[in-house]
């Protein structure tokens, strides 16, 4: 299990088929970007859903005031699936911390709306968190790699080609 501390935030991560790297320059870059105000604790756990059919999903420790959650990740996918469905999960935990995403009488409220009983895709939170998955993709990207392609941060730190070796 490591840990890293997106500002004020636990960020733990664990499990298997994951980069460990990945997983914390994303997790760090979407927190200290969207929710650096809040004191959050985050486990992501990378395991196997395919019994589970899905790739990803954000679950809330308590309800009433949301800063306790467990993503959970399949474990083994590539780069750009893992980076997009981290990012999706990412955008569910803030739905939840700002309160747009809300649990009431065990259903599902997005913005007052109850969505309990609608298709997964009609979902107006999944929809919102689709279009912003591939929205923070770009963005990152932006932010690890410069106009050329050439990564230029890792882990959140700007990579300098004259520093020596051991320092990268």
């Amino acid at each position: 299990m490591d840990v890293s501390l997106g500002n004020k935030s636990y960020i733990y991560h664990f499990g298997y088929g994951y980069s460990k790297k990945r997983c914390t320059s994303i997790a760090n870059w979407f927190i200290n970007r969207y929710l650096h105000r809040h004191k959050l604790t985050i486990d992501i756990v990378h395991r196997s859903l395919k019994k589970d059919d899905c790739y990803g999903f954000c679950d809330v420790v308590n309800y009433s005031r949301p800063r306790d959650f467990t993503i959970e990740l399949h474990s083994g996918m590539n780069e750009v699936d893992y980076t997009k469905t981290l990012l999706h999960e990412l955008v569910h935990l803030k739905q939840w911390v700002e309160g747009s995403l809300r649990l009431k009488s065990g259903k599902t409220h997005f913005r007052g709306m109850n969505v309990s009983d609608l298709d997964y895709m009609r979902q107006p939170h999944e929809f919102e968190a689709f279009t912003m998955q591939e929205i923070l993709y770009k963005q990152y990207n932006k932010y690890v790699f410069d106009y050329k392609g050439k990564k230029v941060r890792d882990n959140n730190f700007v990579l300098d080609n004259r520093l020596p070796k051991h320092i990268l």
